[in-house]
Order: structure tokens, then C-alpha cells, then sequence
């Protein structure tokens, strides 16, 4: 059900005319598409399979949705694009998780967390709904200071970046380089 659902709502937003991305409506559609590739590879489905139900769902639907059929074939091609991109990403990092929850299996500690959201592209509500669905514990509040420490480390090579630049006008004297009149 769960499947049929997202295949439905992620049809009728490409038909709409959102895209996945990393903001607004394109964001919400991926975290559908996202969400339901996780409940399929919890099924068992390894391999691209979303995209294929597109042409079902013309056939349930394509009478009271017309706007659907014509571009059926654009549809499919979002999808498997973006089913192909996190395939990878569930891949390496359901794997990470499994680990992590085998060396300790009561709790997942914030920096796991971050480190599958930051480095694998892993959505903390993904690993949320994992790990409620297996009663484990997950340290949010380590989640989100791994977050902020990122965050600062991030302001703080932008201001290093940013002051080590001359300013404009300026010149730049350089120890070596003696002025004549020196």
C-alpha cells in the first residue's frame, strides 16, 4: 500500500511538474521517491523497480487523471533517474547501519547518524523510520551536534577563505619584494 501510494503521489507531482531536489516541492518529492525505495528494499527489491509501476498506474488511473498517459514515458524516466542515483546511497548506507546497530544494538549514536546524512546522503528520517521499526534508539540530540559542529567548521573556513583574500585596492606588500624607497 505504502508503495502504491508514493508511486501515485510522485506521478501526479512530475506530471505537475516538480522534479526531485534539494528544496521546496522537489525536495518533498524525493523524500517520497526515497522513502518509498526503502519500503521496497525492505521487500526484497535490490534492483530499479519504481519506475517500471508508472505504466500500472496509467492503466489504474489514466481515465480520471487524462494529464497522465502523454507524459507517462517522462515520468518513468524521473523515476528511474532518481531510483538509480539512491539506489547506491540505501545500498552503502543500509549497510553502515547494520553494522552500527550490530555493535550496539540498543542505540544508534549521533555521529553514525550524521556521517550516513553527510557523507552517503542517508536522510536522518530514513534512519529514524529504521530504527523506530526495529525499536532502537536513535541519539538525535548527537545528530544534530555532529550538525552544528560541521556547520561551524563550514562558517569557519568560509571567513578564513574570505580574509585571506586581499581586499580590493589594496595592495599586498610582500616581505621579500623591498620597496625602492625603503
Amino acid at each position: 500500500r505504502v508503495i502504491a501510494d508514493h508511486i501515485r503521489a510522485c506521478s501526479f507531482l512530475i506530471v505537475d511538474g516538480v522534479i526531485p531536489g534539494n528544496e521546496g516541492r522537489g525536495y518533498v518529492l524525493r523524500r517520497i521517491i526515497r522513502r518509498a525505495l526503502r519500503h521496497g528494499h525492505k521487500l526484497g527489491q535490490t534492483k530499479p523497480f519504481f519506475y517500471k509501476l508508472v505504466k500500472d498506474l496509467v492503466a489504474e488511473m489514466g481515465a480520471a487523471y487524462p494529464e497522465l498517459p502523454p507524459v507517462a514515458a517522462r515520468v518513468e524516466q524521473v523515476l528511474q533517474q532518481e531510483e538509480e542515483r539512491f539506489g547506491e546511497t540505501l545500498e552503502h548506507g543500509m549497510k553502515i547501519l547494520e553494522n552500527a546497530l550490530l555493535a550496539n544494538p540498543g542505540k544508534l549514536d549521533g555521529d553514525t547518524a550524521f556521517t550516513l546524512y553527510d557523507t552517503y546522503g542517508f536522510p536522518l528520517d530514513l534512519t529514524a523510520d529504521i530504527c523506530r521499526e526495529r525499536e532502537v534508539e536513535l541519539d538525535e540530540a548527537g545528530f544534530e551536534t555532529a550538525m552544528e559542529r560541521q556547520r561551524s567548521t563550514a562558517r569557519a573556513a568560509g571567513k578564513f577563505s574570505m580574509r585571506s583574500r586581499p581586499r580590493r585596492g589594496c595592495r599586498v606588500r610582500h616581505p621579500a619584494r623591498r620597496q625602492p624607497h625603503e
